[in-house]
């Protein structure tokens, strides 16, 4: 799993302007007064060839005396504990606040290591006012200007010898041969807790018409055909634009802005990605957005088609013809039509779940993969570049969960993307790699 670093501090500081800085992009949207943030809040971040999240939190306003809105400062509470580091940001014109005082006091309280970061420092002359914030009792004060970028590049050096990077990048799952891991996601209100509660077969997970009921990501383990099985339900996972907006005000929106942080951390912890859709309104943007989540981490997946009950004289074959049309590059994806209502179909995901967990541990023989794979390649040898003709040698399986080909080449550098989706379909045509996907990638063999 990726580290998760959030930026924390009292309102006006500079918060969503330092994370537009870091993420290189102007998600967040900054303005002069406090408040502001609402819609963006995570961010990948990358720095020296390490990856990481970024998080922008809310003003931390602890001040009793005003109107506090204490369900934002329960979310504030869940980043700073999903976080690997935080990121204590101080504004250096304005020295050290009450305001301060109290927050340094919340994050020592989470024992999670932390940085202060002195912003606005925008010249040397501002530089020698960060010694006043040693008084905070930091180990580490890093001056910057978020606006100018100024001193970020010494930030990110910071950042990443204070977090702990898993070597093993592809195995980011608590999944095993005997253990399957499996998250349910999908958009607000398609009913991943009714169908968990199914699964289960107890009413674990709260259930409403209301969407955004479910806040965390809550987990329930069972055994079936002597496997262990672990599920996730999570939150609704909604556009990027759509984060933190309800027609309710501010609240249920800033709750879901979290919601969605632990919702991502549970598709990483799983082997499989159950993605619900609602049979009324069919494929659309935001569900290839959840989609795109479960596909970027190498997940397996599988399309659950939920609320079939409720159309009338569905056709499920014209269906399936409107998934494909939407989604031709997910063909290998089982897909299922269910009523978590009812309970019509459900039984029948254990049987797809295990039969897709098994296809992630497929091992192919190498001489068995190139005896069938070079007929394929003779057929069909990939297309010359500037009068190169590239030709593929060798092939192997390095790896499983998710399983990995490298194929062998003389020019591997020269071999376009469609032949190697070509490669992919004739694997699949001879292995049987359901709902898995695939790695591939070339290596250079004179």
């Amino acid at each position: 799993m990726l580290p998760v670093v959030a930026i924390i501090g009292r309102a006006n500081v500079g918060k969503s302007t330092l994370y537009n800085r870091l993420v290189g992009k102007r998600e967040a949207i900054t303005a002069d007064w406090s408040g502001t943030t609402r819609d963006r809040l995570y961010g990948e971040c990358t720095w020296s060839g390490k990856n990481f999240i970024l998080v922008d939190t809310a003003g931390l306003e602890i001040d009793r005396k005003k109107s506090i809105d204490l369900e934002i400062l329960e979310q504030i509470n869940v980043a700073i504990n999903e976080a690997d580091l935080l990121l204590f940001l101080v504004d250096t014109k304005t020295g050290i606040t009450d305001k301060d005082l109290e927050a340094i006091k919340k994050i020592r309280l989470s024992e999670k290591p932390f940085i202060v970061v002195a912003n606005k420092c925008d010249n040397a002359k501002d530089a020698c006012l960060v010694e006043e914030f040693y008084k905070l009792g930091a180990k580490l004060i890093m001056p910057v200007s978020a606006t100018s970028g100024r001193g970020t590049g010494d930030l990110l050096d910071s950042v990443v010898n204070n977090l702990k990077f898993d070597q093993k990048k592809s195995k980011a799952t608590n999944a095993t041969k005997e253990e399957v891991v499996v998250a349910i996601a999908g958009r607000p209100n398609v009913g991943k807790s009714s169908l968990l509660n199914k699964l289960i077969g107890i009413d674990r997970a709260v259930v409403s018409d209301r969407a955004g009921t479910t806040r965390d990501a809550s987990n329930y383990s069972l055994e079936h055909n002597e496997k262990k099985i672990t599920f996730y339900d999570t939150a609704g996972v909604r556009k990027r634009g759509k984060v933190g907006k309800s027609d309710e005000g501010y609240r249920p929106g800033q709750i879901e802005r979290y919601s969605v942080l632990r919702s991502l951390r549970a598709i990483e912890k799983s082997s499989i990605v159950l993605l619900l859709v609602d049979a009324s309104e069919g494929i659309t943007a935001q569900d290839l957005h959840v989609l795109g989540y479960a596909l970027d981490a190498k997940k397996s997946v599988i399309l659950v088609i939920n609320k079939w009950d409720r159309v009338e004289d569905g056709d499920m074959q014209e269906y399936l013809g409107t998934v494909s049309r939407k989604i031709p590059f997910l063909s290998y994806a089982p897909i299922i039509f269910v009523s978590a209502k009812t309970g019509k179909n459900v039984h029948k995901i254990f049987d797809l779940i295990l039969e897709t967990h098994k296809s992630r541990f497929i091992r192919i023989p190498t001489s068995e993969l190139n005896s069938r794979l070079h007929e394929e390649i003779l057929k069909k040898s990939p297309p010359a570049q500037r009068n190169i003709l590239p030709n593929i040698k060798y092939i192997t399986q390095t790896e499983v969960d998710p399983p990995t080909f490298v194929f062998f080449s003389n020019h591997p550098e020269l071999i376009h993307f469609s032949y190697v989706r070509f490669l992919e379909n004739r694997i699949r045509e001879h292995w049987n790699f359901e709902g898995t996907p695939i790695n591939i990638s070339f290596r250079k063999k004179n």
